[in-house]
């Protein structure tokens, strides 16, 4: 069969299990199993199908079978794992994929033998370096280290690739994470490969190592690497997992877990955080840079009279222009981002992802330690601050750790030098403040949460072959319908947590879900969530159901000035005008001074036709704002409606001369001097217009004849507006 019929044949099955469409499946996988010419494989599925068949007679003859379901269950399992299978011996011989290539490099190789060579190492590294270090043999210890990294790739790959995982394997993984003396960053790997096998094919046994590491693993990394996994792999294959009766034990072992809540909580707002990234990066890539490459070269380089980075910092000129240019605010809004946790960082990494360290698979997932030999030994003896810098940098992730170290090693001495004199003084007072901090378990458990997620966004994001794996961090990162440890996973606390994450971040859809679950499912419920409900649909433009939302938080305060707005705003948006105004003169009761309101009201006067009534209004108003101006433009349009040329022409010369005018006030301008009968001096006002639309004739006609009612209201021709915009570009 070729690659891709293998591939179709594989969706197929997994069409008509997942439709419980379960004979037809039986029948679409003996192709599969008849070119495999697998016997074992083949017994599998006859013992299954007479199963299913015995299934079905006693259903046919009313037999009561209360385990049923977890029979069914179980077979619809087990011929997913079987066409997976299948699968994938039909494809390790002949297919380019990453995990038919490992599987076919790794095949004659058990687990257990590459571990033993492992150990070998490890245990060689361990007399090399326990002799005083003056005596150590960098070229042996660096030749051990890059064995060791050897063995280390090849278990993270036999883990991943293996499929099923067998139960001697399984049984080998659970001593290795029980072992005291084997390296917290070869659990770390494991925990990782169990997870990105996952990815690929579902595993039950590798889920259910999962489960059993979070439970009994003791280092904090590998537990919420462990947890994290789970999560997502569950979130993935939550079709599979519902089906699952032997991971229930597995999961309430975890739930019984004693911080299981906490890091939940922590774990589910660090993935939720993770899908504001891209608009970070892209706020970083196309707002806050191109304004950065705007400023004047020579602020821009580091000029020979700036010997320290803080006198750039202290430069009056250059905060000037930061201030002036919006610039500061942007590096304000994403620092205050960087101290919340939300990855900052990724688009200026992902340009260092280059690097030969990773083109290999298992380095992506590699937590930061020095003895890696992609670094050892490049941060000896005088420069040993600089790894102090990359190792204690508290806002980057494993994988970008490693971006920073490699890029530092790869400078020419001078520079090294020079950044080693400027960071000196700094890592003392690194050293000396951490001395005096007392540990923080809750917070390191966040740390190592933030960072693991960054790690496996960077890798679904950025790796080279990324496609041939499932893309964990597209789906919703919703978690409260989670089988089996659904509802252990949620909290009050955490749901609004994340709502209120959601909201500030206009992931209003997602808001809304997660609000409507605090509703749903809380007693005596905030009704602010009403309020911030109606700004979802609001902001979604669903105005009647903000409308209702709003109301209902009404009922709980009449009073409140930000919903009477919104709820005016909503009626004016449905074109309910008499309602909007009936909002608008509940605010002006209570705020008599706001000029805005007072304008509203206009508008919607206006909207409705009242063009007189409204220009009433906005006098009103325009009395109201001597300093301000705001009603100048209205006041000047409704002028122009209602022939008033002159007084209309009056407001708009002053705007002009008083305001900063826009292309709308010169072509409005434009349209009075042309219902005056004055088109030279109409065409001259045009074409200002033109120039602040930057000379694009096309937005020129559509703006002129969105106006087209206005125009012809006043006696001016529709006809010739294509002739009039031809002599303005004359």
């Amino acid at each position: 069969m070729e690659i891709k019929e293998i591939h179709e044949a594989n969706r197929n099955i997994h069409r008509l299990l997942d439709n419980a469409r379960v004979n037809e499946a039986f029948s679409a996988l003996d192709p599969l199993i008849q070119t495999n010419n697998d016997w074992a494989m083949r017994e599998q599925i006859e013992q299954l199908r007479i199963s299913y068949q015995f299934m079905l007679k006693y259903m046919q003859q009313g037999i009561d079978d209360p385990k049923r379901n977890d029979v069914y269950n179980d077979i619809v399992n087990k011929l997913y794992t079987i066409t997976d299978g299948v699968t994938l011996s039909l494809l390790e011989p002949v297919s380019n994929e990453i995990i038919a290539t490992r599987r076919r490099e790794l095949k004659d190789t058990t687990l257990s033998s590459i571990v033993e060579k492992q150990k070998s190492e490890i245990n060689k590294f361990s007399l090399l370096t326990s002799v005083p270090e003056t005596q150590h043999d960098a070229q042996a210890i660096a030749t051990v280290i890059k064995q060791r990294e050897i063995h280390e790739t090849a278990i993270f790959n036999k883990v991943w690739s293996s499929f099923p995982m067998n139960a001697d394997d399984a049984t080998l993984i659970t001593s290795l994470i029980a072992d005291e003396d084997y390296p917290t960053h070869s659990k770390c790997l494991i925990t990782s490969a169990l997870f990105l096998g996952m990815m690929c094919y579902y595993d039950e046994r590798k889920l259910q190592l999962l489960m059993d590491i979070y439970t009994s693993a003791t280092s904090v990394q590998v537990q919420l690497r462990a947890l994290i996994s789970v999560l997502l792999a569950v979130k993935v294959h939550q079709e599979r997992v519902v089906k699952s009766v032997a991971l229930v034990p597995h999961t309430k072992a975890m739930i019984d877990e004693p911080h299981f809540t906490d890091d939940m909580a922590i774990i589910q707002f660090q993935l939720a955080r993770s899908r504001n990234t891209e608009n970070i990066s892209r706020r970083v890539k196309e707002e806050l840079m191109p304004d950065i490459m705007k400023l004047n070269p020579n602020i821009l380089k580091i000029r020979d009279d700036i010997t320290e980075i803080a006198d750039l910092e202290a430069n009056p000129e250059w905060q000037e222009m930061l201030e002036n240019s919006g610039i500061a605010k942007k590096m304000e809004e994403l620092n205050e981002l960087q101290l919340e946790g939300s990855d900052v960082f990724i688009s200026t990494f992902s340009r260092l992802k280059t690097f030969p360290f990773f083109q290999t698979l298992s380095n992506w997932f590699l937590p930061f330690h020095e003895n890696c030999s992609a670094i050892h030994g490049e941060f000896a003896g005088d420069e040993a601050p600089l790894l102090m810098v990359v190792t204690k940098a508290p806002f980057l992730c494993n994988s970008d750790r490693y971006s920073f170290a490699l890029s530092l090693s790869s400078m020419p001495f001078s520079q090294r030098q020079l950044l080693l004199n400027q960071v000196k003084a700094q890592v003392e007072q690194v050293g000396e403040m951490q001395k005096t901090e007392l540990p923080d378990d809750k917070q390191e458990r966040e740390r190592q949460a933030n960072m693991y997620v960054q790690d496996l966004y960077r890798f679904f994001k950025l790796f080279s072959r990324r496609r041939e794996f499932m893309a964990a961090f597209d789906c919703d990162m919703d978690f409260t319908q989670l089988p089996l440890i659904g509802d252990a996973a949620i909290s009050s606390s955490t749901i609004t947590l994340v709502a209120e994450f959601y909201l500030k971040n206009e992931f209003y859809n997602d808001a809304l879900k997660y609000y409507g679950y605090l509703l749903d499912n809380t007693q005596d419920a905030n009704p602010l969530i009403y309020q911030k409900m109606g700004f979802c649909y609001q902001s979604l433009r669903k105005t009647d159901d903000a409308i209702e939302y709003y109301r209902r938080y009404e009922l709980a305060d009449d009073n409140n000035l930000w919903t009477l707005r919104h709820l005016a705003a909503c009626y004016r948006e449905n074109k309910e005008y008499d309602k909007a105004i009936e909002y608008y003169k509940k605010i002006e009761a209570a705020k008599p001074d706001n000029v805005a309101n007072i304008i509203n009201m206009g508008h919607c006067r206006l909207e409705q036709g009242d063009i007189e009534e409204a220009m009433k209004i906005y006098f009103k108003a325009d009395l109201m704002d001597e300093s301000n101006h705001r009603a100048r433009r209205p006041v000047a349009w409704c002028s122009f409606l209602l022939g008033n040329d002159e007084r209309s022409l009056a407001y708009y010369d002053r705007i002009i001369d008083d305001d900063k005018p826009t292309a709308q006030d010169y072509l409005n301008r434009g349209h009075v001097l042309l219902a005056m009968k004055k088109s030279p001096e109409a065409i001259d006002s045009y074409r200002q217009a033109l120039k602040l639309m930057n000379g694009n004739v096309n937005e020129l006609r559509k703006a002129m004849l969105n106006d087209g009612e206005a125009l012809q209201s006043r006696g001016i021709a529709i006809a010739d507006l294509p002739l009039l915009i031809d002599a303005i570009t004359l």
